[in-house]
């Protein structure tokens, strides 16, 4: 029971604390942009460029909006795995099981993290 109680602890707190930046401010803001505000502006901004310029703005838009979404997936994906560890209760093949899960999931943000350094080379912000 004090594990089923700390895997919802922690599932609250985590949770909790991907709405803290949006809290901390009046206005919360995507990519600097107001939320409410017309967000199709940062498209138009891109539209407004000439050929490989415009393109390169998509693409960075792009880029950026993967980040948040592969960020959000790796938290809910550790937060996951980690009350997976916590309800094992001293199963051996469940407490492997989320250690092999929670290895994959660093792997794949580590293999993330390389692509968005190589995409920032190769897209260098205008």
């Amino acid at each position: 029971m004090k594990k089923i109680f700390a895997a919802i602890l922690a599932l609250a707190l985590g949770l909790s604390y991907l709405g803290s930046p949006a809290m901390a401010t009046n206005q919360a803001t995507i990519f600097g942009d107001p939320l409410g505000s017309n967000n199709a502006a940062i498209l138009k901004d891109c539209a407004d460029k000439d050929g490989e310029e415009s393109i390169k703005c998509v693409l960075n838009l792009v880029v950026d909006i993967m980040s948040v979404l592969i960020g959000i997936l790796g938290v809910i994906g550790i937060t996951i795995t980690g009350i997976q560890y916590l309800t094992a209760g001293g199963s051996e093949e469940k407490t492997r099981k989320a250690k092999r899960r929670l290895f994959e999931i660093v792997i794949g943000l580590a293999v993330y993290a390389v692509m968005y350094a190589l995409l920032s080379w190769l897209l260098p912000n205008n």
